[in-house]
Parts: C-alpha cells; sequence; structure tokens
C-alpha cells in the first residue's frame, strides 16, 4: 500500500509540476490547412511566454529540469509561474512587488509578464511536499494509518499558493491525523479526491 502510495504521490508531483512549470515545446503543430500554429496571435503569446519561462528557470540553475522538486533550487522571492488564458506569462513573487519585478527585467530582459503578489514561495510549497513524501516512504508508519487509507495526492498549486493535499474522504479525524504525523503547514487546503486508475 505505501509503495503504491508512495508511487501516486510522485505522479502527482510530476503532473502538479509539469503544470506549473510548463516546459518549451520545439515542434509547432501544423493545421488541416498547412499553416503553422505560429501564427495566430495567442500561440505566439503562449510561445513566447513559454520562452520566458525557461530564461527565469535557467536563471535559477542550468540543470533546473533535473531539480524541479528541489525546494533549494527555487529563490525565496519566487511563488510559481504560470501562463494565463489570454496568453501571459505570470509571476508569482512574495515580498516588495517593484523590487522584484525590476529584478525580473534584469533577468528576462522584458518588461512582457505580470507579476502577482502571494504569501508563500515556491520553495515553501515544495518543503511541504518533501514532509508529505517523506512520511509516505517511512518504513515506520503504519499501513493502516488513517492518512495512508485516505490519501489521493498532493501538489503545489501555483494560482491558489497552496498545497492541495487530495483526501478520498475528508473528516476531522483524518485531518487532524495528518496535521499530527505529517504537517501542521497552514499551506495545506484539504480537498475532496479520488485515487487515479492505473492502467
Amino acid at each position: 500500500m505505501k509503495q503504491f502510495i508512495y508511487f501516486l504521490s510522485i505522479s502527482l508531483l510530476l503532473i502538479g509540476l509539469n503544470a506549473c512549470n510548463h516546459q518549451k515545446d520545439n515542434n509547432l503543430n501544423q493545421n488541416s490547412e498547412g499553416y503553422s500554429e505560429a501564427s495566430n496571435p495567442t500561440t505566439v503569446q503562449k510561445i513566447d511566454a513559454t520562452l520566458l519561462h525557461d530564461k527565469l528557470m535557467s536563471s535559477f540553475s542550468d540543470d533546473w529540469i533535473e531539480r524541479e522538486s528541489d525546494p533549494d533550487l527555487y529563490p525565496e522571492y519566487y511563488g510559481g509561474s504560470y501562463v494565463d488564458n489570454n496568453g501571459n506569462f505570470v509571476i508569482a513573487v512574495t515580498g516588495n512587488a517593484d523590487r522584484n519585478r525590476e529584478a525580473l527585467k534584469e533577468i528576462l530582459n522584458t518588461e512582457n509578464f505580470r507579476i502577482e503578489t502571494v504569501s508563500y514561495s515556491y520553495r515553501q510549497m515544495m518543503k511541504v511536499m518533501d514532509e508529505i513524501d517523506n512520511f509516505l516512504v517511512s518504513s515506520n508508519i503504519p499501513d493502516n494509518h488513517p492518512m495512508l487509507e485516505k490519501f489521493a495526492g498532493a501538489y503545489p498549486d501555483v494560482m491558489d499558493n497552496r498545497v492541495k493535499v487530495l483526501l478520498t474522504e475528508i473528516n476531522n479525524d483524518i485531518i487532524n491525523s495528518f496535521k499530527r504525523d505529517v504537517t501542521n503547514s497552514p499551506l495545506i487546503v484539504f480537498e475532496q479526491g479520488e485515487i487515479p486508475e492505473l492502467y
């Protein structure tokens, strides 16, 4: 059971990271009429946002792709980044938004991004994810622990600036067990979820 839950949490972490940290797509698809999607302004804007994301992440470390789940990769001011529904590159920051904007303009060599101020850094969210992972792989936790029996996954949610913990059943006993045995971090938000079926 623990191995399954560990595999599930790692899978959900990777899915969450992929959703929050968009990777560059080097292949532009052609539509049925032979026109490149790059001619669409929204697609061009999203490609630009992806390039900015990659440039920002590379400024943290050249090996950022291999280290995405490492909390120490991320500066304390960085709260995550995403592309909004309008194709804008949004960088979440903690602290002084104006000072962070100036530093980010220097890193990215552009002003073509938006800043959003958040309470928690991505580093803090990833440290909470580490606490959850450490609990899941611990050999000292019995297989019938209430948290293990109801755990469906966890991921850092950049847009909500919280770590979402998915449980198949939410009640005070399970939440208190989680807070006592895993972490009592204020970053945690509990949500109803289902264990994904593995095919």
